[in-house]
């Protein structure tokens, strides 16, 4: 690892740990042990820092999702299994991305735009290959299907603080309800079979 690399993973933590708004350049220089000249020699300034940062813990957060679902076969579990993997993340993700958007608009319209683009990607993705495993019908518009599911589950994510669920229901539960009713109103017969199973194996109240 460069350490340029060590310095962004390094960065990224204290910004997870302890909010984008606390940490100032002097902060991480001292606590890397570094000068801060050799801070701006490696980074223009903190905002190309704290996006390398963001980007990075993102990576990380897609590689556990990737790491969770090579795991199984079944290509449905597999998805239930990886988004829980990013719902566990959430709440560190949900932080920063409004940080972001209140200290360093120009910052999070970037990694917001960028993390748009690979999200829809992924989804498509991951809509064909349950496709050609029989899991969703052969018809289903997908390019509408990723459009709605993904601006709907994002929608979620942004105005989470508006949102009066019921008593007892957690953010995680709202999501996982919305993310199993979605892929359920699309599945093949066998695909809401697979999904009906999963719900009563990891006891989804959807």
């Amino acid at each position: 690892m460069s350490q340029r690399e060590h310095i962004i993973a390094q960065a990224a933590k204290m910004f997870a740990e302890q909010g984008i708004k606390a940490i100032r350049m002097d902060d991480i220089a001292q606590s890397l042990g570094v000068s801060k000249r050799t801070l701006y020699e490696l980074f223009a300034d903190k905002e190309e820092l704290l996006y390398l940062c963001v980007s990075h813990l993102h990576q990380a957060n897609i590689a556990e999702f990737e790491r969770q679902c090579s795991q199984y076969d079944d290509k449905i579990e597999a998805m239930f299994v990886g988004i829980r993997v990013m719902l566990d993340s959430d709440e560190r993700h949900s932080r920063m991305m409004r940080n972001l958007q209140k200290f360093y608009p120009a910052v999070f319209e970037r990694v917001r735009s960028e993390q748009t683009r690979d999200g829809l990607a992924r989804l498509h993705k991951m809509i064909l290959s349950l496709i050609e495993a029989g899991l969703i019908e052969r018809d289903v518009n997908v390019e509408l299907s990723v459009t709605i599911f993904y601006y709907t589950v994002t929608g979620v994510f942004f105005q989470r603080d508006n949102i009066v669920l019921p008593d007892g229901v957690t953010q995680k539960d709202a999501f996982m309800y919305t993310i199993v009713n979605f892929f359920r109103g699309i599945a093949t017969v066998e695909g809401v079979s697979r999904i009906d199973a999963l719900k009563a194996k990891y006891e989804l109240e959807v």
